[in-house]
């Protein structure tokens, strides 16, 4: 007892220039904490939490179809788009939320939002439905992404590796499978990527069920710190998360809108764009001297470990959600354009990534160290996916060598930084740096996408139309005169679903002409993804270099338990403050 309350002395002592380091006061249990099956079923149980957000991302893999069948294939980015936004305005507001009032329910309702999301979206007549429904699966992924802290806090703080393998082992796998699954849906059924959102709904309904029987944890660290509600509910950051939620969600229409639906240099992107950034920096000002307990607390600052691992990840997620969608598009493109093939040829790469998750936490865990692994692994990542720039046609096993390759180290990037960043805060604010590190992957990912869509359309802009105009013009059969009508069509074709059956239709266009147009596509698809490679690899070496200011964690990886829900003397004295 006296060493719970030492903890919540040193807690309220950070105010005024008396302020002590949050994660001295973490103290090291006496008793030797067993984790045993209510440990382990909540585990699996928050765990599902984070796997509804990895697998709403399955669904992207089959956008192309949802435009094709619904029509406004100008609106195909908000499908996507939509999902990421809610989440990150969200999710560091129920992060700080579920630190103070408890995660079970930040958990729960969300999963339930995400049933009626899925639905929506399922059962769509029109793209703008589906984009509300994933609005509404983004918000329940902002809350079902508390699912990792929370996993974490239940373990004692030396397993904590252990565990985030787990985690992510088991999201990754369901990945595979979601992925698997929506190519399939998208190949056998007549509309089939439907399939796919009612898949995600089970497991969203799943997630609920399983979070209500498994996990009771005591009242969090800063609840029994307070004591009350009502002081909670009077210290709300609500100036904070109006500009926060407000800046990001203008960035995020600024970014879905720029180069598709209208221009960069319009009035309709740049004021968004100004608008955000202008607020963002607001935000920072008013976090740094208008609040010490914001949506980024103060004690959270008191190791770099956090801001640097927040850089991190949000590089990571350019790699991580980047590649997701920029190598299924290059597949579908290059490669195959059968919905099932790109999800197979996924394979390597996700099944690479999903196994190596519990290795990477198993060795953090017994070595205690985890930088020079963590530098050397984003190394190896930069260096195959630089490799992945040598693609072409021809090369379909290098994609696979690479894809595998670079998938083992994205094993340890996806493992590796958010262990380290539960072990550099404090504990009790576990959920507010878990949704942020989370946000951050997203805010990278979304980022990441449209930095490389921008360098692919730039590039292929810069080559199509000279090569396919030499090509129809080396034709003696097809006039000069003819190739402002010809050349449109022939651009047009290859945003198709089936470029070739509609090359073969455009009139004035002879069928022998067709292979030939369709090469012209090729050489400059592997000149295009040439250069979002490079991008992607001089990005991932730069946060190589970044990793390399990480401090050690060594001292943390202790018996400190967060929320004990095993029957034990830390239980018991958690439940009585």
């Amino acid at each position: 007892m006296e060493e719970e309350k030492g903890r919540i002395e040193a807690q309220r002592e950070y105010t005024g220039e008396n302020r002590v380091d949050p994660l001295i006061s973490e103290y090291e249990l006496s008793e030797d904490y067993q984790v045993q099956w209510r440990t382990l079923a909540a585990i699996v149980a928050l765990a599902l939490g984070n796997i509804c957000a990895a697998m709403s991302n399955t669904t992207n893999t089959v956008v192309r179809s949802q435009v094709s069948d619904l029509g406004d294939s100008a609106l195909q980015s908000w499908i996507v788009n939509s999902n990421f936004l809610v989440t990150l305005a969200f999710g560091p507001v129920f992060g700080f939320l579920s630190d103070r009032f408890g995660k079970k329910w930040f958990i729960m309702v969300p999963a339930a939002v995400g049933v009626i999301g899925s639905v929506v979206a399922g059962s769509a007549k029109q793209t703008m439905t589906i984009i509300g429904g994933q609005s509404l699966t983004g918000l329940a992924n902002a809350g079902c992404v508390i699912g990792v802290p929370a996993a974490l806090e239940v373990s004692p703080n030396k397993y904590r590796p252990w565990v985030q393998g787990f985690v992510m082992a088991f999201t990754s796998f369901a990945v595979v499978a979601g992925t698997l699954a929506a190519g399939d849906f998208a190949k056998v059924y007549d509309q089939g990527w439907r399939w796919s959102y009612y898949l995600n709904a089970c497991v969203y309904g799943l997630t609920t069920v399983m979070v209500f029987v498994f996990y009771h944890p005591p009242p969090t660290g800063l609840r029994r710190q307070e004591g009350s509600a009502i002081s909670f509910l009077k210290k709300i950051d609500y100036i904070g998360i109006f500009i926060f939620t407000g800046s990001l969600a203008a960035f995020i229409i600024a970014l879905t809108w720029g180069g598709t639906t209208y221009a960069w240099s319009s009035g309709q992107v740049l004021a968004p764009l100004i608008i955000s950034i202008a607020g963002l920096i607001g935000f920072g000002v008013y976090e740094r001297v208008g609040t010490t307990e914001g949506i980024f607390d103060h004690r959270l600052f008191f190791n770099r470990n956090f801001p640097i691992l927040l850089i991190v990840c949000a590089i990571d997620g350019m790699l991580l959600l980047g590649v997701n969608v920029i190598l299924a598009q290059q597949i579908a493109i290059v490669f195959t354009s059968d919905t099932l093939k790109v999800a197979e040829y996924l394979m390597p790469y996700l099944a690479i990534s999903a196994f190596g998750c519990i290795p990477a936490g198993y060795i953090m865990g017994k070595m205690q160290r985890y930088r020079l692994f963590l530098v050397l692994a984003l190394a190896w990542c930069a260096l195959f996916t630089g490799l992945m720039a040598l693609l072409n046609p021809d090369r379909l096993n290098w994609m696979f060598a690479f894809s595998a390759l670079f998938g083992a180290g994205t094993a340890v990037t996806t493992v590796i930084p958010i262990a380290a960043l539960s072990l550099s805060v404090p504990s009790f604010l576990l959920g507010t740096a878990g949704t942020l590190s989370v946000c951050s992957r997203a805010f990278g990912g979304i980022i990441g996408i449209t930095i490389f869509t921008a360098i692919y359309d730039n590039k292929l802009s810069e080559v199509l139309p000279g090569d396919v105009s030499q090509v129809l013009l080396s034709d003696p059969a097809i006039p000069a005169s003819s190739l402002s009508t010809l050349l449109p069509q022939v651009l047009a074709s290859f945003d198709t679903t089936n470029p070739p059956a509609t090359l073969a239709a455009i009139q004035g266009l002879p069928a022998a002409m067709v292979p030939a147009c369709l090469g012209a596509f090729e050489d400059a698809n592997t000149y295009a993804w040439k250069y979002v490679w490079i991008a992607i690899a001089s990005l991932v070496a730069f946060n190589a270099i970044v990793a390399c200011f990480l401090k050690p964690v060594k001292d943390r990886m202790n018996n400190h338990i967060e929320s004990a829900l095993e029957e034990s003397e830390a239980r018991q004295k958690q439940l009585m403050n």
